[in-house]
């Protein structure tokens, strides 16, 4: 199997975990912050602007979840 074949077929895995990765788990992280002793010390706003950000690391690393697939496979098929 061709290089790139394999660096595509990767990438396609990686499509599929970073779709997973960005629809699943952040409503699982904001379950867990909200439900945490040190949510309850901090006022509306600063309890949303931890969601947030924690939402924006989640789906900046899942979209990056095809690009790591694909070199990941790639260098394997060499």
């Amino acid at each position: 199997m061709e290089a790139s074949a394999v660096g595509w077929a990767g990438a396609l895995v990686g499509a599929a975990f970073g779709a997973l990765e960005w629809f699943i788990l952040p409503g699982i992280v904001e379950t867990s912050i909200r439900g945490s002793k040190e949510a309850r010390k901090l006022n509306q706003d600063q309890l949303e602007g931890v969601i947030s950000w924690w939402k924006t690391v989640i789906r900046v690393f899942a979209v990056s979840m095809p690009l790591v697939g694909f070199g990941l496979a790639a260098a394997m098929a060499e």
